[in-house]
């Protein structure tokens, strides 16, 4: 299976564009995520809330790479792509109900990872993954569906360095009957999203 069937959506939230430079850093970093196809939707406006607008970024994009208009590699198959989303902040209240609708309506969605978005419900149907800056927002977001696998700093972060310095950002990755395992927020995103992105290519 090519990686250009898969699509990695980045969903920032209020704030400017160059605050998510080291997410897609983070991305051109790794082996395997850089080999998918990365959109960013846009940053510090409402549209993070709308997922309405955050579709017509995605078909955007997937129209250019059929198009020849990218350089991302081979056109993508006629069939939708999987997506896994990295939301943060306002951006998961627009990635929640994207995830939830291409799920239903489109094609599969790996992973959502939800980035501080305290406030924001899972749905069951969606692989979910929550990161917190902190222990409370980490306990008191899973009120709302804890996540497949969750990750909160430890020692705690601002909300904004979470986002901005994933790779300096220590804590627990926690899963129900399991130990927590100690690592940096950048790579929980990295290693979930390839894992999420290995099983659906071995099932294909």
């Amino acid at each position: 299976m090519a990686l250009q069937q898969v699509v990695l959506m980045i969903c920032g939230g209020m704030h400017p564009p160059s605050y998510t430079g080291q997410m897609l850093a983070t991305i051109a970093q790794d082996e395997v995520l850089q080999l998918s196809s990365v959109v960013c939707a846009p940053h510090g406006s409402l549209e993070v809330l709308s997922p309405f607008a955050l579709r017509q970024t995605l078909a955007a994009h997937i129209n250019s790479i059929k198009t020849g208009v990218t350089l991302a590699g081979p056109a993508l198959e006629a069939e939708p792509p999987a997506l896994v989303l990295w939301a943060f902040s306002a951006g998961c209240v627009g990635a929640a109900a994207l995830a939830t609708y291409w799920q239903r309506q489109r094609g599969p969605v790996l992973a959502l990872f939800m980035v501080d978005g305290w406030g924001v419900p899972r749905d069951p149907e969606v692989p979910t993954y929550r990161l917190s800056h902190d222990a409370t927002t980490h306990y008191t977001s899973r009120w709302l569906g804890a996540g497949d696998v969750d990750f909160y700093a430890d020692p705690a972060v601002p909300h904004l360095t979470l986002w901005r310095q994933p790779q300096a950002v220590a804590g627990w990755a926690v899963e129900k009957g399991k130990p927590s395992e100690r690592l940096t927020a950048a790579d929980f995103l990295c290693r979930r999203s390839r894992a999420a992105i290995h099983r659906y290519s071995t099932s294909c």
